[in-house]
Protein backbone atom coordinates (compact mmCIF):
# COMPACT_ATOMS: atom_id res chain seq x y z
CA UNK A 1 0.00 0.00 0.00
CA UNK A 2 1.14 3.61 -0.90
CA UNK A 3 0.24 6.77 1.25
CA UNK A 4 0.63 9.45 -1.02
CA UNK A 5 -0.89 13.10 -2.05
CA UNK A 6 -3.94 13.00 -4.50
CA UNK A 7 -3.36 13.23 -8.21
CA UNK A 8 -5.41 14.57 -10.87
CA UNK A 9 -5.75 10.81 -11.95
CA UNK A 10 -7.45 10.06 -9.01
CA UNK A 11 -10.29 11.82 -8.97
CA UNK A 12 -12.78 9.78 -10.56
CA UNK A 13 -11.99 7.07 -7.70
CA UNK A 14 -12.18 9.79 -4.61
CA UNK A 15 -15.69 10.97 -5.72
CA UNK A 16 -16.84 7.50 -5.79
CA UNK A 17 -15.28 7.26 -2.01
CA UNK A 18 -17.10 10.80 -1.67
CA UNK A 19 -20.87 9.68 -2.30
CA UNK A 20 -19.93 6.73 -0.64
CA UNK A 21 -19.30 8.92 2.55
CA UNK A 22 -22.18 11.29 2.18
CA UNK A 23 -24.39 8.02 1.82
CA UNK A 24 -22.77 6.58 4.82
CA UNK A 25 -23.90 9.78 6.60
CA UNK A 26 -27.52 10.40 4.93
CA UNK A 27 -26.25 13.92 3.06
CA UNK A 28 -27.07 14.75 -0.30
CA UNK A 29 -23.92 14.39 -2.57
CA UNK A 30 -23.68 16.94 -6.05
CA UNK A 31 -21.06 15.40 -7.96
CA UNK A 32 -20.35 18.41 -10.20
CA UNK A 33 -20.09 20.69 -7.19
CA UNK A 34 -17.77 18.08 -5.68
CA UNK A 35 -15.26 17.74 -8.29
CA UNK A 36 -14.94 21.31 -9.06
CA UNK A 37 -14.82 22.51 -5.41
CA UNK A 38 -12.06 20.10 -5.08
CA UNK A 39 -10.41 20.70 -8.35
CA UNK A 40 -10.41 24.63 -7.87
CA UNK A 41 -8.87 24.15 -4.06
CA UNK A 42 -6.07 21.86 -4.79
CA UNK A 43 -5.08 24.74 -7.87
CA UNK A 44 -5.33 27.64 -6.04
CA UNK A 45 -5.02 26.69 -2.45
CA UNK A 46 -0.98 25.78 -1.43
CA UNK A 47 -1.51 24.48 2.27
CA UNK A 48 -4.57 21.97 1.08
CA UNK A 49 -3.93 18.56 0.21
CA UNK A 50 -5.74 15.58 -0.36
CA UNK A 51 -3.79 12.29 0.91
CA UNK A 52 -4.95 9.10 -0.49
CA UNK A 53 -4.58 5.29 0.46
CA UNK A 54 -3.04 3.32 -2.87
CA UNK A 55 -2.85 0.19 -4.10
CA UNK A 56 -1.12 -0.09 -7.09
CA UNK A 57 -2.66 -3.81 -7.71
CA UNK A 58 -6.15 -3.93 -7.37
CA UNK A 59 -9.03 -1.85 -9.35
CA UNK A 60 -9.91 0.77 -8.24
CA UNK A 61 -6.17 1.78 -6.77
CA UNK A 62 -7.56 4.21 -3.71
CA UNK A 63 -8.63 2.25 -0.75
CA UNK A 64 -9.13 5.53 1.23
CA UNK A 65 -8.46 9.23 1.36
CA UNK A 66 -8.43 12.50 3.87
CA UNK A 67 -8.73 16.17 3.31
CA UNK A 68 -6.19 18.13 4.91
CA UNK A 69 -5.97 21.68 4.87
CA UNK A 70 -4.73 25.10 7.21
CA UNK A 71 -7.50 27.02 8.51
CA UNK A 72 -7.18 30.00 10.82
CA UNK A 73 -8.43 30.75 13.82
CA UNK A 74 -10.52 33.87 14.83
CA UNK A 75 -6.85 35.25 16.37
CA UNK A 76 -4.90 34.84 13.83
CA UNK A 77 -3.53 31.20 14.83
CA UNK A 78 -3.31 28.15 11.88
CA UNK A 79 -4.68 24.88 12.91
CA UNK A 80 -4.87 21.79 11.04
CA UNK A 81 -8.21 20.70 9.36
CA UNK A 82 -9.11 17.41 8.79
CA UNK A 83 -11.90 16.36 6.72
CA UNK A 84 -13.83 13.92 4.89
CA UNK A 85 -11.71 10.93 5.81
CA UNK A 86 -13.08 7.23 4.24
CA UNK A 87 -12.07 4.04 3.59
CA UNK A 88 -13.45 1.89 1.01
CA UNK A 89 -16.47 -0.16 3.33
CA UNK A 90 -14.39 -3.63 2.36
CA UNK A 91 -11.56 -2.41 3.46
CA UNK A 92 -12.49 -0.79 6.39
CA UNK A 93 -11.05 -1.97 10.17
CA UNK A 94 -7.85 -2.69 7.89
CA UNK A 95 -5.78 -0.06 9.53
CA UNK A 96 -5.74 2.23 6.80
CA UNK A 97 -7.90 5.28 8.20
CA UNK A 98 -4.79 5.40 10.86
CA UNK A 99 -2.32 5.66 8.34
CA UNK A 100 -3.91 8.42 6.12
CA UNK A 101 -4.47 10.02 9.77
CA UNK A 102 -0.67 9.48 10.81
CA UNK A 103 0.44 10.95 7.34
CA UNK A 104 -2.14 13.65 7.86
CA UNK A 105 -0.71 14.57 11.09
CA UNK A 106 3.29 14.77 9.65
CA UNK A 107 1.69 17.09 6.52
CA UNK A 108 0.50 19.43 9.31
CA UNK A 109 3.98 19.12 10.93
CA UNK A 110 5.63 19.36 8.27
CA UNK A 111 3.54 22.69 7.50
CA UNK A 112 4.35 23.90 11.15
CA UNK A 113 0.72 23.12 12.65
CA UNK A 114 0.44 22.49 16.08
CA UNK A 115 -2.80 21.47 16.40
CA UNK A 116 -5.37 19.44 14.34
CA UNK A 117 -9.17 19.70 14.12
CA UNK A 118 -11.60 17.15 12.68
CA UNK A 119 -15.58 16.82 13.54
CA UNK A 120 -17.42 13.62 13.49
CA UNK A 121 -20.96 12.44 14.48
CA UNK A 122 -20.10 10.24 17.43
CA UNK A 123 -23.42 8.00 16.71
CA UNK A 124 -22.39 7.43 13.89
CA UNK A 125 -18.65 7.80 14.04
CA UNK A 126 -18.06 4.62 16.36
CA UNK A 127 -14.91 3.38 14.97
CA UNK A 128 -13.69 7.00 13.59
CA UNK A 129 -14.06 7.80 17.72
CA UNK A 130 -11.94 4.69 17.89
CA UNK A 131 -9.35 6.12 15.93
CA UNK A 132 -8.89 9.39 16.99
CA UNK A 133 -8.86 8.85 20.59
CA UNK A 134 -6.05 6.02 19.98
CA UNK A 135 -4.62 8.85 18.24
CA UNK A 136 -4.57 11.38 20.77
CA UNK A 137 -7.43 13.50 19.81
CA UNK A 138 -9.88 14.83 22.70
CA UNK A 139 -13.19 15.77 22.34
CA UNK A 140 -13.06 19.36 22.93
CA UNK A 141 -16.50 21.12 21.97
CA UNK A 142 -19.95 19.94 20.95
CA UNK A 143 -22.23 21.66 18.30
CA UNK A 144 -25.60 21.68 18.10
CA UNK A 145 -27.69 22.10 15.47
CA UNK A 146 -31.60 23.00 14.99
CA UNK A 147 -32.75 22.06 11.41
CA UNK A 148 -35.70 24.34 10.32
Amino acid sequence: MIIREFSEGDLDEITSLMEQLCLLKGKDFDEERWRKSLTERMLTNSQSNVIVAFDEKSNPGVLGMAQCSVKNSGNGLKFGYVSNLIVLEDKMRSGIGELLMRNAVDYFKSNHIQSIRLALIPNLDKAATILFTKLGFQDILHIYELKI
